[in-house]
């Protein structure tokens, strides 16, 4: 509508120019009648009706149902009708006044019932009516329909009272407003006002219903899919066709996509060479039982073993059966999410390609804006340029808060655990989530606080019949039992768990009360691995001195350090070592440099991709050493013919020995003396990890050696793993067939209690620490968890100014800028940098700006000062400059 509203219209949009003048403006009952379209397009053409019916314990929601939730979505805001809200329609200086808690704040009024008697929501108690015939339920219900920004606005915290921007005002009278919006809404669906049984009292509902409803807000809008209305006639038949296209175009309505899959999808569509054959373990993980109300599979099988393609060919099962619309892959790392993406997307082409139906495929990690392989350019302000045909499909992509909306997903494992947190927009993420095959891989990479969120997470997604996969490589039984019966049973004892088969397959439908297992061999071949202990940890040049001696016996060697200080200093002494002989060390762009977090985004790329070239499954064998940290834990695909290692939990030990011999190298043999896989893990010379232990029983005692004790703080673990090694019980280490054993004494429960009682004292005191800490973080993610047992409008989430809500515990990254001015500032890899990220302990406080100031360019790198501290990055990597700090 061209100009300004007459102060007897309602508006809800509008569009200024930069002096304030309104150009244009878009009826309340359009957008009104957009956001119901859109609520009711998901909620009849994806399987969100499906998920909602689930949480209230029904077969399924009936067309009068949905209808009603619908009418609940035209009333999303009836707030905008208050003159409060509708005068910055008419003059420019009008006072801000909003329309979500002018609103809720009715509830607060002696007489609401007179205020919401013109919008006639009275007559819809009988909607949601509970059993006592109480009406908190209905209440609840407007107001989560209300409070759709993101966030609950409890009606308790409301201090101001809106009572006098609801009396008339001149011409403008918000009754009228209201009196319309409720004849707009009988006309739109008439069936809503049919006899129904009423909504059970599930706060659930309340929940899952404001995520489905912010996202209708969200798209309808953006002026990308409705535009400003030209007349004020009915707009509801416009807005249900374009809702319909609009679902279709972001791949949201999986009709077409599973209509196109005429055949049975197997391992030839999903492999990528089609002569490939399936191991029994992706077989079983295929093959299990299709539970109409949701199931949880934990898939334990070792690295290399193919649970990838076995997640996908699931997946395909799930998806062909109509039980998901969706998938959402999650790994520890943003490295692991940008690897794995690659191959998903390419699986994603066999399986669908047909382009105009295949499912969006999007890249799930913050700072990169990418679907179907194809990254957009980010535009000034928040808009986003993508070629013409991605514009709709990579709409999911384009803001973390929309990520779980696309079809295919990758990502890490925060954008799933942000949909249990008090955070803005988690209600939208879990919405999504619910539409979605759910996978972690690598689930025994989370602590314990993230643990507990994942655990919220997974009991939500299957009180919705919703459907996940869980993979480890070293996953303990303690663990597996928790996951597959929701903690209602303990773990079998050492000696059983010891014995339980290797590779397995667990699976169990949403109820959690009967897990059946199934063992299936991996196809792996076995990998003998000699472990042996050196005293030389706290020696940097004795660790290069060993390093470089096997590699110029023609080895491909991989050293990872627990600490980044270690990594460099090794890397230092390596270069030093190897005096002119150079090509023996591992380079990014022909520059020398180790492989760890504190790189610029860009030149983490140059390392990945370097390192993958020289230690790659088709890279010709030569001499090579190359120092790291966990960054090559996961994901990266190395294959090196010796580790050397830092001392680590077992799990963790184990994936970083998957590193080794990773692949059968026919065209490339292994160089003589290097047949056998070997893994040397360097340990403090004398150094007993009972004398990190303080009187409060924690493993900070003085500087802790090499991370034994603060990268990773249970020493009861630490001291397992060594007495294995330096038992050399089994030796060698046969895998995949001793993962069991090997994890199970090291990390079940009762192996760890044993150790500290033996011990006595002071690993006691530890013992009581760990556990002390452990019930602490479990704390620490229940007060910042969605009490979804409780009403929607009830949550108060935390301000940011009180706190921030953090998927993992730890300490924070401080966003680092490089000012316009200095730019372009040229990185070490010969790539410009334009940001960087300094750990939380190299600053003192929270910094006042995200800008970096004084940076001084040199050959090889630059020196900058970020909140008062001097810094110098180069081919090392960012570290504080010592001797000016």
């Amino acid at each position: 509508m061209n100009g300004s509203p007459d102060p007897s219209d309602f508006w809800a949009k509008l569009d200024q120019d930069d002096d304030g003048n309104v150009l244009n403006w878009h009826p309340l009952a359009a957008h009104s009648a957009e956001v119901a379209a859109v609520t009711e397009a998901l909620l009849t053409r994806t399987i969100l009706r499906d998920r909602l019916a689930a949480l209230v314990e029904w077969d399924g929601l009936s067309d009068v149902h949905v209808q009603r939730l619908c009418v609940l979505a035209a009333l999303h805001d009836a707030g905008k009708v208050n003159h409060g809200f509708q005068n910055r329609g008419h003059s420019q200086s009008a006072p801000p006044v909003g329309h979500v808690w002018p609103m809720i704040d009715v509830f607060n009024h002696d007489q609401p019932a007179e205020l919401l008697e013109p919008l006639g929501v009275l007559p819809m108690v009988d909607w949601f009516a509970d059993e006592e015939g109480y009406v908190d339920h209905w209440a609840n219900m407007l107001m989560t329909a209300w409070a759709h920004h993101g966030r609950p606005v409890p009606k308790d915290n409301i201090d101001k009272r809106s009572l006098r921007y609801w009396k008339a005002e001149g011409d403008h009278v918000p009754e009228e407003g209201l009196k319309e919006l409720g004849r707009l809404v009988r006309r739109w669906f008439p069936d809503a006002f049919d006899e129904a049984k009423p909504f059970p009292k599930r706060s659930e509902l309340q929940h899952a219903f404001n995520g489905v409803l912010t996202l209708a807000d969200w798209i309808a809008s953006s002026e990308r899919f409705f535009g400003y209305a030209d007349d004020l006639s009915d707009p509801m038949p416009h807005a249900r066709d374009r809702a319909r296209e609009i679902v279709d175009d972001l791949t949201l309505d999986a009709g077409a996509a599973r209509a196109v899959l005429n055949k049975k999808i197997g391992f030839d569509e999903i492999f990528p060479e089609p002569a490939w054959e399936p191991h029994p373990v992706q077989e079983a993980v295929r093959d299990l039982p299709l539970h109409a109300e949701g199931s949880l599979v934990v898939l334990e099988s070792d690295t290399g073993s193919g649970k990838t393609e076995a997640a996908l060919a699931r997946f395909m099962r799930l998806f062909q059966a109509g039980q998901v619309d969706g998938m959402y892959f999650a790994v520890p790392t943003r490295t692991a999410a940008k690897q794995l993406y690659e191959r998903v997307d390419r699986t994603a082409k066999r399986l669908f390609p047909n382009e105009d139906t295949r499912p969006s495929v999007v890249q799930a990690v913050p700072g990169y804006i990418k679907a179907d392989d194809v990254e957009a350019e980010r535009l000034p302000g928040y808009e986003v340029r993508w070629d013409e045909d991605l514009r709709h499909r990579g709409w999911a992509a384009e803001q973390p808060k929309r990520y779980l909306w696309g079809s295919i997903v990758v990502g890490t494992v925060d954008q799933v655990l942000l949909s249990t947190l008090q955070v803005d927009h988690a209600h939208l993420r879990a919405a999504a989530l619910l539409r979605h095959f759910l996978v972690v891989d690598e689930v025994h990479a989370s602590d314990v606080y993230m643990t507990q969120l994942l655990d919220n997470v997974i009991e939500h997604h299957l009180a919705a019949d919703g459907h996940a996969l869980l993979m480890s490589a070293t996953l303990g039984s303690a663990a597996r039992v928790r996951l597959t019966t929701g903690g209602s049973e303990d773990p079998p004892p050492p000696e059983e768990a010891e014995a339980t088969d290797y590779p397995l397959v667990t699976h169990v439908d949403a109820s959690r009360s009967d897990p059946q297992s199934e063992h299936a061999a991996s196809g792996s071949a076995q990998k003998e691995v000699a472990v042996e202990a050196r005293p030389i940890a706290s020696d940097p040049a004795a660790v290069a001195r060993l390093a470089l001696e096997n590699t110029r016996e023609g080895a491909r060697v991989l050293v990872i350090r627990n600490r980044v200080k270690d990594c460099i200093d090794t890397q230092r002494a390596l270069e030093e070592a190897a005096g002119e002989d150079t090509d023996l060390l591992f380079a990014a762009d022909d520059v020398r440099a180790p492989h760890h977090a504190r790189f610029a985004p860009d030149d983490r790329r140059y390392l990945d991709a370097a390192i993958e070239e020289t230690f790659g499954k088709e890279t010709q064998a030569r001499s090579v050493v190359a120092v790291a940290t966990q960054t090559v834990e996961q994901s990266l695909d190395i294959d090196a013919d010796l580790l050397v290692t830092d001392l680590c939990p077992i799990d963790v030990l184990l994936q970083r020995i998957g590193r080794l011999h990773r692949h059968r190298r026919a065209d490339f043999p292994r160089p003589d003396g290097f047949g056998t896989a070997r893994c040397l893990v360097v340990t403090p010379d004398g150094y007993d990890l009972g004398e990190a232990i303080t009187g409060e029983g924690s493993g900070f005692k003085g500087p802790p050696p090499h991370g034994l004790g603060t990268v990773y703080d249970d020493l009861r673990a630490l001291e397992a793993t060594r007495q294995i090694i330096e038992g050399q019980e089994p030796a060698p280490w046969r895998i995949p067939e001793h993962n069991r054993l090997l994890v199970e004494r090291a990390t079940h429960p009762t192996r760890l209690r044993e150790l500290a009682e033996a011990r006595g004292g002071a690993w006691e005191r530890h013992q009581s620490w760990v556990r002390g800490t452990r019930t602490a973080d479990r704390q620490a993610a229940g007060y910042v968890e969605i009490d979804r047992s409780a009403p929607y409008p009830a949550e108060e989430f935390p301000t940011k100014d009180l706190m921030t809500v953090k998927t993992r515990l730890g300490r924070d990254d401080h966003r680092v800028l490089l000012p316009e001015e200095a730019k372009p500032v040229q990185g070490p890899f010969g790539a410009p940098v334009q940001e960087l990220a300094v750990s939380e302990w190299q600053v003192d406080g929270v910094p006042e700006t995200e800008e970096a100031e004084k940076v001084e360019p040199f050959e090889g790198g630059f020196t900058f000062v970020f909140s008062g501290k001097p810094f110098r990055y180069d081919r090392h990597g960012l570290a504080l400059r010592e001797e000016d700090s």
